[in-house]
């Protein structure tokens, strides 16, 4: 009996092109079908529990206050970098394969996952050279409000994805984080885990069981407004010792000619490991950013922010999925800006 061969890379990168074709050809032609919510209501919050501000909304160092460390960061104003070309990576392995990115958790077919977790596969994006920088150890501002996530989901699937802090017990993240529709819809829980480095856990863990999102995410797995906050536990004030993203809402013109950074926790590197990587935007519309970014899956939910002089932060899109022509993130527009706000004050 013939022994199955393992689809090489080529196959691999075959089959996940045919995916995102057929993915983006029944996107369009839902566009063409009426939305089971009205248009005006897509970006109304929606609470897994039932249940005009200002532009900008400051950072906070937290109480271990600020550190020079991070200065890998791009700095606004700032022209756009020259792309390097990237140095060889340590060879890490780990013992067992991670979970998938929580993007699988909605999107995707049987087909399209099992490639995902293929050993040839690089799904979520590596545009040119991959020239993400290692974050070790995550333990100064701003990268340990940077939090890995394990999400299991309502059919006790676990998955993997990244949040920030944005108050001292709220975290913003993708949509799909909290709300997989293949997989049961609400996350039954999530685990919380700061500025973690591989096994480390400096600040610990907590387990959030209470969600925000959109009814454009909910009923109509609508990218446009896939984004969503974890509400921590009362006894999980993270932000207060740790610190947190500002987030604001910047014109189209002022967007582009800023460069962004982003960091998170993809799922091609090291367990629990945070990797950065900062670069101009590609383009903007109303709704999502589009750059080239490197990123891979396990991403979903991690930062797009700015950096100002005096060294605080300021969230401008909350990075969702990747794709070959441009990863892209949810724009904090003042609809988006306006729900994290509400967000915000039922967690003081």
């Amino acid at each position: 009996m013939t022994k199955p061969q393992t689809p090489n890379a080529r196959a691999v990168h075959t089959l996940f092109q045919q995916e995102r074709a057929a993915e983006l050809k029944q996107r369009k032609s839902k566009k063409q079908q009426p939305k089971p919510t009205p248009e005006a209501n897509l970006g109304q919050s929606v609470s897994n529990q039932g249940s005009g501000l200002g532009m900008t909304a400051e950072s906070d160092f937290g109480k271990l206050g600020q550190s020079e460390t991070a200065s890998l960061e791009v700095v606004v104003p700032s022209a756009r970098p020259a792309r390097p070309g990237s140095e060889a990576a340590a060879d890490h392995t780990t013992e067992t394969q991670p979970p998938l990115d929580a993007y699988w958790g909605s999107f995707g077919s049987p087909v399209a996952r099992a490639i995902a977790r293929s050993p040839q596969s690089t799904i979520e994006v590596i545009i040119g050279n991959d020239d993400r920088v290692p974050i070790s150890p995550a333990t100064a501002y701003p990268w340990r409000s940077i939090c890995s996530l394990l999400i299991t989901a309502s059919d006790g699937t676990s998955w993997i994805g990244t949040g920030w802090l944005a108050a001292p017990r709220l975290l913003l993240t993708a949509g799909h984080c909290v709300y997989m529709h293949n997989q049961g819809g609400w996350a039954s829980q999530i685990e919380v885990i700061p500025g973690r480095n591989g096994s480390d856990r400096p600040y610990g863990s907590c387990i959030a069981t209470s969600y925000r999102s959109t009814l454009g995410w909910i009923n109509n797995r609508d990218r446009n407004f896939d984004y969503a906050a974890i509400l921590l536990p009362e006894t999980a004030r993270y932000g207060d010792q740790l610190g947190w993203f500002g987030y604001t809402v910047k014109s189209d013109d002022e967007l582009k000619a800023l460069t962004t950074n982003l960091s998170g926790y993809p799922g091609d590197k090291p367990s629990g490991t945070q990797w950065f990587h900062s670069h101009q935007l590609m383009d903007v519309d109303e709704r999502v950013l589009t750059y080239d970014t490197d990123t891979a899956g396990g991403q979903s939910g991690a930062p797009v922010w700015i950096r100002t002089q005096d060294g605080n932060r300021y969230g401008v899109g909350i990075h969702t999925n990747g794709d070959l022509a441009g990863n892209s993130a949810t724009r904090i527009n003042q609809e988006v800006y306006n729900n994290i706000a509400s967000w915000v004050a039922e967690v003081p």
